[in-house]
């Protein structure tokens, strides 16, 4: 059965499905997802390179957003092994402006620790044409210096191949969590 799809709704979900995947670049990428996407694109009648670089250029938090924006509008909580975490995620066209904004985004974090009652609060900024991220992280400082990111500056990593939070930040928080415990142990 075929399903009959407006170029408007085939556009909407490519813009779905380009965010979700990064242009098909992200580690959660699916061969379904490359199909439909060629599939969608074929009927909206647009390139998904140039689709995506209008699309995330268009919508750059990191130009025009405050800090609350960068921080909240991807941003999810998790719980585990007894830390209650935040872990928010911008993706960018690039991260020109990241330097200059690095105390406010620092600043907007320990604030959310604060109002929250997070022991650790991340934000990767995502460069997705160089395909890496850029994370601020405050908190607990034994999971911070257990997370396997080169440190640019305090609170300030450096995660070059690092682009999905559910692949590849979320994981890595648990194994710092991990060690942080085990080290807490060992120290006793």
């Amino acid at each position: 059965m075929s399903i009959p799809l407006s170029k408007g709704v085939a556009m909407c979900l490519c813009a779905g499905l380009i965010s979700d995947t990064l242009n098909l670049t992200s580690p959660t990428t699916t061969e379904l997802d490359r199909d439909m996407l060629a599939w969608l694109t074929n009927i909206a009648e647009v390139d998904a390179t140039q689709f995506t670089h209008d699309f995330f250029a268009s919508g750059s938090l990191l130009r025009k957003g405050s800090v609350d924006e960068l921080i909240g509008t991807d941003r999810k909580q998790f719980n585990e092994g007894g830390k209650f975490i935040s872990i928010s995620q911008v993706e960018e066209m690039d991260l020109e402006r990241f330097s200059e904004r690095a105390d406010e985004m620092i600043t907007g974090l320990e604030r959310l620790i604060s109002n929250k009652g997070y022991d650790v609060a991340l934000l990767a900024v995502t460069d997705i044409t160089k395909h890496y991220s850029k994370i601020v992280a405050v908190g607990d400082p034994r999971v911070i210096e257990a997370l396997p990111f080169d440190e640019i500056s305090k609170n300030v990593l450096d995660a070059d191949g690092v682009v999905s939070r559910k692949k590849q930040i979320f994981p890595a928080v648990s194994d710092a969590i991990r060690c942080a415990a085990a080290i807490s142990l060992e120290s006793i």
